[in-house]
């Protein structure tokens, strides 16, 4: 569900991070199938005389089915998280089932900061952290990809005079 704009407003930006805030998630959902895929082949069938063979394909089933679902779920919040860059605004949507936006006005915004660690800086990602009036500490955009061009972006916005949804009356009316 995309961002309601307000009458004249232009929107400058739509972003979600970087892919890469997938890959421990991913990574670790593939470990542990592989891992239930191992045990249950190398664990005997039997323990005495007691069969545990139905015991091992539940197990493997619940391990593969909640890893897939715990991944899938990752995956589902990833894609529904955005942050919109506005020329009066960003709003920070989030949520599959139920939504919730946050915006920060750009007016309010006080202090900006970038952050490109060397991980973040060699896939061209970085986080930005935003300060503005009247909210409690700072807003922190996670991981956005192509930082500098979406920092840059918020700092032309942020500097733009502010447009006019009425027209101009001459002066002496």
């Amino acid at each position: 569900m995309p961002t309601q704009l307000m009458p004249g407003e232009r929107s400058i930006a739509l972003v979600r991070q970087h892919w890469s805030v997938l890959a421990g998630h991913v990574l670790g959902a593939i470990v542990v199938i592989v891992v239930a895929l191992i045990l249950n082949a190398k664990l005997p069938d039997k323990v005495g005389s007691l069969s545990i063979t139905t015991v091992k394909t539940v197990v493997v089933l619940v391990l593969v089915i909640g890893s897939v679902l715990w991944a899938g779920l990752r995956i589902l919040r990833w894609r529904f998280a955005t942050y919109h860059l506005t020329d009066r605004r960003i709003v920070m949507e989030g949520g599959i089932l139920s939504r919730t936006a946050e915006t920060i006005p750009l007016d309010r915004i006080q202090n900006t900061v970038i952050h490109r660690p060397l991980g973040d800086r060699l896939i061209g990602a970085g986080d930005i952290e935003i300060e503005s009036a009247g909210r409690d500490g700072v807003e922190v955009l996670h991981r956005i990809p192509k930082a500098e061009a979406f920092y840059n972006e918020l700092l032309t916005a942020m500097n733009a005079p502010p447009a006019t949804s009425a027209t101009p009356r001459p002066a002496g009316l």
